[in-house]
Parts: structure tokens; C-alpha cells; sequence
């Protein structure tokens, strides 16, 4: 059989499953399945060079357009510059079908380059590895190989959805044509295997109670926001849902850390519910969290797979005009809210030009049905603190709530995307994640808002921190780079502001069409950005 067999099957096996975007990073033992996909019309290509790169394009990609996507890689060191977006696929629920090529084992292996042990690499942080053989002896064992990587595939896309690693053993010649596929790929009874629902009957919440519904990070789920919003009409109960949620109902609290960092003692008493239901992903308010969890409270009930319909065996009936009540725990949470929101949009009106002000400038001006991603630190904490637009939806990396991705998740979600992308984040991501600029295809729906403080602004928000002698070298990381001339390097068009006078006007001319702008630099290196962020939360709480 030829030697390349294995490879020449993974083309019909993936149109199977409707897989057809491709990411591929450059290489030698990874040649023949670049040909297998740059061959096949049926597969949308992109090349990225830098791995790191690579694997968080994907995962952007995958995410905008809710379809797996496959990452091609040669061997060695490249592999291993998968892992960190490969970790935040697996935390995020995103399928990525990761293909890595090997090199066979030798008795000399130390004639050997670029080989390393790519044996479970992501171990712990994907749903499966599957040590793909080079050699077979007939048909019937190609096939049950084969048969694992269709488990595997099937892995991916199946809830709760995440990334699968194959890692491909290839004998040289690599330069060869692909031979013809032998093995029949119908494609029937593939896709996504509903999970068997379990019966929610043992939980029984009394009619009285006060209940929080925590809606966590997500996609639009209209379904549920319906469901949701007449629950809170027959039911004392709140739904929680920061931006991040995508669920933005006026019935819903959306900004749950402005909210609980101004009640009082008497007030944080009165929200407390005495039932939890919580989906989605991720929360940002650490405030939340620590709300929650100093009540004393039944244990949190968990809707990980058909929510809407475990939610409504929990709660028959919803609709029911008979049943329809005052939802004074949901009037309390609002009070607070409108409070808190007035006194941030009174402060705003005002405030000097800062990180802070910057975002909220920014967010105003964003054109309506864009897609925002928000970088983490105090990018996404401070977004929380304003008033949510509703015409936006919002992604952020927060599955590990890494900053190495940040930019090429973008890049890959708008690459997918018609619609206008915008990603605000600071310096420091900016920098770290530069290399995703370095596309061919780089998009230009995606505008970058960078917000240079000089630094890690963020720690300087921290308890204590700037009274250790280390901080400013170790923590804040003060750097040289030119956010202008780095960009320049990747051929990017920029802008720069230094006041809130400058960054309207130059907003207005990065969402203008045609114009070619793809970054503006908000420059808050010279100002009090964490003093004036300390003079909003007090002005909160007056």
C-alpha cells in the first residue's frame, strides 16, 4: 500500500463532515498534507507562519462561523507553539482539529532533525490524541485507523465541543503525488450526537424563592432569552448576563460588578437568592464571585447541555398568565443597577482622558451590529463597568483569559466575517501578539483600538502591589516599542490620539469606510489612569 495512503483518506473523511477551513503553517514533513488540502477545492486554505499565530486564527474562525476548523504543522517545536490556543479551544468549547506531522521512529535518531516526543502533547487540555500510524498492510487496517480519527473528529464537534489532536507519522519521499482515496466516505449519520436529557425532577424550588440565573460567556441564544424573560415575570428571579453573555435584554442585569461594587451591606443582604442556575461559560466580576460565595446557599445547578429544555422542566408552564407575579428580587438588582449606571454615565460626562473614558468613548462610537472582541486585563474589567449597547455582540478570550492570542483571534473571527470586527485592547497584548499581523489575508473589517499606558496598567489597580520593590520591572513591564512602527513593519496603516478631542476624531475616521485604516493608538502613557479609575469606583459608591 502506498505510503501516503493514510494521508490521502483525510481529505474525503473531513468533507464528510463538513470541515472546510484550513490553517496551515509552513514545513517539510508536513508537505504532503499541505498538497492534500491546498489541492482539494472543497478546502478554504490560509497560511500562517507563526504557529502561535496559527492556532488562535483558527480558533477565531471557528468560532465566528460555528464549524470545526483544521491547524496543519510540521514537526518538532512547531507542535508545542500550539498549546496555548489549544488550551483556550478546550476552555472555550471550540473544535479545532489539530494535525501535526511526525516523524517515524529509527534506531538513530539522533541523525534525526526538528524530532521531538509528540506523543499526548495537550494532555489534559484537548479531548483526544490520536497517534496516527504510517504503514499498513492492508485495507482493513487503514480503515480502523481511520475509524479512530472519525471518532476522533466526532470528539470535536460533540458538546461540549473542543479541540482533538492527530498527530500524523510520515516516510519520506514527502514530495510525492497523493495517490487516489480507496476508502468511501458517505458522510451519513455524522454530526453533532444529541446528549440523552436527564431528568431534573429531584429539584424542586419552591414557588417563593429567590433564584439568580447566571448566564455566563456565550453566542445568542434567543430561545433562552424568551424563556428567561417570561420565567422573570412569574418567578422572584434575576438573570445575570455581562456582555460577554450576548443576551441583552433590558429585563436582565448586565452589569453585575458596577452594581454590587456600590450596594450597601443591607442591600448586598436583600440580592442574596437562595438558588443558583448557572450556563454558558465564564464570568469576569470577581465581585460576583465573591458575593456568591459568601451566602449560604444550596449548591448551584448546572444546565451544561440543552439548557432551554432543562430549564423549563424546572420551571413547567412559564407563560402562564395565572401565575404572573410582582418580581420584586428582580426590582431590587435593577434599582441598584439604574443607580450605579447614572452615577458612572454622571462621573464619564466629566473625567479626564484615561483608559477608562477611552473605552467608553470608544464603545459609543462603535457602528451598531458590529462584532467587539475585548482584550483581557483591564480592558474587558473596565468594559463591564458602562452601559451595555445592545446592537453589539461581544467575544473575549477568557477561557484561560490569556493575553497571547488576542489579536489573531480577531483576525480569524473577521477573516470569516463580513460584518465590521472591532478588538480594544492594551499595549501589552498588542505587542505580545503582533505576529498576527503577519497574514496575507488580513482583513480589513477588523479595526484594532490599542490602548498604550506604557505598561501593564492593570497591576497598578491591585491591592498592595505598587508597595512591592519589583513591580514597576517585573509586573508593569515598562517597554520601548512603537505600536506605529511596529505596525508599519506588517504593513498596517495607523492613527494615534492623546486626548479625548483627538480620539473622537480619529474614531470617526477608522470606521470611516475606505479610508484604510486598520489601527488607532490611544495614548495614555502620561496620564493617572488607575487614580482616576479609583475616583470612578468612589463616586460609585457615594
Amino acid at each position: 500500500m502506498h505510503h501516503l495512503q493514510h494521508i490521502a483518506e483525510l481529505g474525503p473523511l473531513m468533507e464528510s463532515f463538513g470541515v472546510h477551513h484550513v490553517i496551515i503553517s509552513p514545513g517539510s514533513r508536513n508537505a504532503p498534507l499541505i498538497q492534500l488540502f491546498t489541492g482539494n477545492d472543497a478546502f478554504q486554505c490560509y497560511s500562517i507562519v507563526d504557529e502561535r499565530s496559527a492556532g488562535y486564527v483558527a480558533l477565531g474562525i471557528s468560532q465566528e462561523m460555528q464549524q470545526p476548523v483544521v491547524i496543519v504543522t510540521t514537526s518538532g517545536t512547531a507542535v508545542m507553539n500550539l498549546a496555548p490556543a489549544i488550551t483556550e479551544a478546550f476552555y472555550l468549547g471550540i473544535p479545532l482539529i489539530v494535525i501535526t506531522a511526525d516523524r517515524p521512529s529509527e534506531n538513530l535518531p539522533q541523525f534525526n532533525n526538528q524530532i521531538i516526543n509528540q506523543h499526548e502533547p495537550f494532555i489534559g487540555n484537548s479531548k483526544g490524541f490520536y497517534d496516527i500510524p504510517g504503514t499498513y498492510k492492508s485495507k482493513n487496517e487503514l480503515r480502523e485507523t481511520l475509524d479512530l480519527v472519525e471518532q476522533g473528529i466526532k470528539d470535536a464537534i460533540n458538546v461540549p465541543c473542543g479541540p482533538v489532536h492527530f498527530n500524523m507519522l510520515l516516510e519520506e519521499p514527502l514530495y510525492q503525488e497523493l495517490p487516489a482515496s480507496i476508502i468511501h466516505w458517505s458522510g451519513k449519520g455524522r454530526g453533532i450526537e444529541k446528549v440523552k436529557l436527564k431528568s431534573d425532577n429531584s429539584i424542586d424550588i419552591p414557588h417563593t424563592s429567590k433564584i439568580m440565573v447566571l448566564a455566563g460567556m456565550g453566542r445568542e441564544d434567543p430561545e433562552m432569552e424568551i424563556l428567561l424573560n417570561e420565567l422573570s415575570k412569574t418567578r422572584q428571579l434575576v438573570v445575570l448576563a455581562e456582555n460577554i453573555a450576548n443576551m441583552p435584554s433590558g429585563n436582565f442585569i448586565s452589569n453585575p460588578d458596577l452594581l454590587i461594587s456600590s450596594a450597601s451591606e443591607a442591600e448586598l443582604t436583600a440580592l442574596a437568592p437562595e438558588y443558583v442556575i448557572a450556563f454558558g461559560g465564564q464570568v469576569v466580576s470577581k465581585r460576583l464571585k465573591l458575593f456568591l460565595q459568601n451566602i449560604n446557599h444550596s449548591e448551584p445547578i448546572q444546565l451544561n447541555d440543552n439548557r432551554v429544555e432543562r430549564l423549563g422542566k424546572l420551571f413547567p408552564d412559564p407563560a402562564d398568565s395565572s401565575t404572573k407575579t410582582e418580581n420584586n428580587f428582580l426590582q431590587k438588582w435593577k434599582e441598584i443597577e439604574n443607580r450605579s449606571l447614572s452615577r458612572a454615565v454622571d462621573f464619564l460626562k466629566n473625567a479626564e482622558f484615561a483608559n477608562l473614558t477611552s473605552i467608553s468613548l470608544t464603545i459609543e462610537n462603535i457602528p451598531a451590529n458590529a462584532i467587539v472582541h475585548l482584550g483581557n486585563s483591564s480592558t474587558i474589567r473596565y468594559s463591564q463597568l458602562l452601559p451595555l449597547r445592545q446592537d453589539l455582540r461581544y467575544f473575549s478570550n477568557r477561557g484561560t483569559s490569556g493575553i497571547d492570542g488576542v489579536v489573531s483571534t480577531a483576525v480569524g473571527a473577521a477573516m470569516a466575517s463580513d460584518k465590521l470586527h472591532v478588538l480594544l485592547l492594551g499595549d501589552l497584548s498588542f505587542t505580545y501578539d503582533s505576529n498576527a499581523l503577519w497574514n496575507k489575508n488580513f482583513p480589513s473589517n477588523l479595526k484594532i483600538i490599542v490602548l498604550n499606558d506604557g505598561g501593564g496598567g492593570i497591576f497598578r489597580l491591585l491591592k498592595g502591589a505598587a508597595k512591592m520593590e519589583f513591580f514597576e520591572e517585573y509586573s508593569v513591564t515598562h517597554h520601548p516599542v512603537s505600536i506605529e512602527l511596529l505596525a508599519q513593519a506588517y504593513g498596517r496603516s495607523t492613527q494615534k490620539a492623546a486626548s479625548m478631542e483627538e480620539l473622537e476624531e480619529k474614531l470617526r475616521a477608522l470606521f470611516r469606510p475606505g479610508l484604510g485604516i486598520s489601527i488607532l493608538e490611544v495614548d495614555t502613557s502620561s496620564r493617572e489612569n488607575s487614580r482616576i479609575f479609583k475616583d470612578f469606583l468612589t463616586h460609585n459608591r457615594k
